[in-house]
């Protein structure tokens, strides 16, 4: 199977639908070689169907507050209820999130009208056979109005403050909580629960809360104390064992941990973790988990819940050394031998690595990236990074994932996100068995392949990443 390699450089990306005897020549052992012309050379990808076989989660298309847009037009897999606001959502008003150090600690509703924002996001995800991922807050406190000139740092002219800068490494400044804020408990959160299941709504997943580890800096107003690994885990038990009795069947996740430094560490800092054994936090989460639920008799985590961002490329930034960094980057979430090109200066190997630490400290479990973004998805370059952190995430068995949000509207984002999930326009959708597929230059092709269990057609993505108008 041939392309001409103007064709190839214009799209950067191509999806290829091979039936049988549709242009690739399988071997009797599933082997196969699916050819491209690309500048002088003859790009080679070598496939086999009996090799690396399993299921892609089709879970793996989450989006993150997706619109209705985006539903009809990428069908997404998940929703997901996160982020930062999340963490303030009052259920009961219905419509009032605060902001905390995002926006000046202030209330507000974001353009919401309705009576329940948590409802209709809800009903819409039901009503087009989405699964919900519903972050609920641990925190416990909640915006108590969505007034937004209601805030917790208030300043003598009538707008709000961001409290001198402060946050748990500087508290220059004190707040009262209950002046934007109300209390929540896991009593709170159960009465939510039970309203969900009143109204006949599905819930796939419930997050314990996001990022407490940032709760000092995020929330200061109402969390004025660096967060601690024995504050994450008692948190995590109270509200996991709150959504577990009251919606036995949901899968729980947590700790949903931002970033790499806090996979290791707590903003309490080097006390802290010397204060547990000088165990790396995320090994010592999983085990005190696994001890309370063998204890107990149950479990309390279903899912481990991280986040993503790779450094240095979380931005808009395309001039051509970033263009390329973002394009390699994508390797931090598999390759053993590729040093992170950033401060952290040594392998992350993201997915294997967390797989692993799984089975050692609490099979069973299994692994979510409930938010992640490699920057400038309105461009070219940023959707192919796109395109290839979606094949790594199937190709390395992932359950779960998340945008973080939406890429815009009919951007080179979006469209390479349609790829897998509705590259029709008719609802077809990039194959759900993952097969090996090697490219024979890895750092200027990404190649997966899946074969659709439905059709036995083989699809195969190339992501093209060379910058220059040249792939080989």
């Amino acid at each position: 199977m041939k392309f001409r390699n103007h064709f190839w450089i214009f799209l950067g990306l191509v999806l290829v639908a091979c039936g049988q005897g549709g242009g690739v020549l399988p071997t009797t052992n599933g082997e196969t070689a699916v050819s491209f012309n690309t500048s002088d050379n003859l790009l080679t990808i070598h496939i086999d169907t009996s090799q690396n076989v399993h299921t892609i989660s089709p879970l793996i298309y989450g989006l993150s507050g997706a619109t209705t847009e985006y539903i009809d037009g990428l069908q997404p897999t998940l929703n997901s209820w996160g982020g930062n606001p999340s963490t303030r959502y009052n259920w009961e008003h219905g419509r009032a999130w605060n902001a905390g150090s995002d926006w000046f600690f202030r209330n507000g509703n974001y353009g919401f009208q309705g009576e329940s924002a948590s409802d209709e996001f809800l009903a819409q995800a039901q009503a087009t056979d989405m699964a919900v991922r519903l972050a609920v807050p641990t925190l416990g406190w909640v915006a108590k109005n969505d007034d937004n000139s209601t805030c917790s740092f208030p300043l003598a002219n009538g707008d709000c403050g961001n409290g001198n800068n402060s946050n748990c490494d500087s508290p220059n400044e004190m707040a009262d909580p209950n002046r934007a804020n109300v209390p929540s408990t896991p009593d709170t959160v159960r009465a939510w629960l039970r309203h969900i299941n009143q109204q006949g709504f599905n819930v796939r997943f419930v997050a314990t809360d996001n990022e407490p580890e940032l709760w000092g800096y995020t929330h200061y107003d109402v969390h004025p104390d660096c967060t601690t690994y024995a504050e994450i885990l008692q948190t995590f038990l109270a509200y996991a064992t709150a959504v577990r009795a009251e919606i036995p069947n949901a899968e729980i996740t947590g700790p949903v941990t931002c970033c790499w430094w806090y996979y290791w560490n707590s903003a309490a800092g080097d006390e802290d973790k010397k204060a547990n054994d000088g165990q790396d936090f995320l090994p010592w989460f999983l085990d005190q988990v696994r001890q309370h639920d063998e204890a107990n008799g149950s479990r309390t985590l279903d899912v481990l819940d991280i986040h993503y961002y790779p450094e240095g490329v979380y931005n808009n930034n395309i001039e051509p050394q970033t263009a390329a960094l973002r394009l390699r980057s994508t390797r931090s979430l598999w390759d053993p031998n590729y040093a992170d090109e950033s401060w952290i200066d040594e392998p992350i190997y993201l997915l294997p690595r967390m797989k692993q630490l799984l089975a050692d400290h609490y099979p069973g479990t299994k692994l979510g990236l409930s938010e992640w973004n490699w920057g400038a998805d309105d461009t070219m370059n940023g959707a192919l990074a796109i395109a290839d952190v979606l094949g790594i995430l199937g190709r390395e068995d992932i359950y779960f994932a998340a945008y973080w949000r939406v890429p815009p509207l009919d951007s080179p984002g979006f469209n390479a996100f349609k790829l897998y999930t509705n590259f029709d326009g008719q609802g077809s959708r990039f194959g759900d068995k993952s097969v090996l597929a090697l490219a024979e230059d890895g750092d200027k092709v990404s190649s997966y392949a899946a074969i659709d269990s439905a059709t036995g057609n083989l699809h195969v993505m190339l992501v093209n990443k060379g910058l220059d108008g040249e792939t080989a």
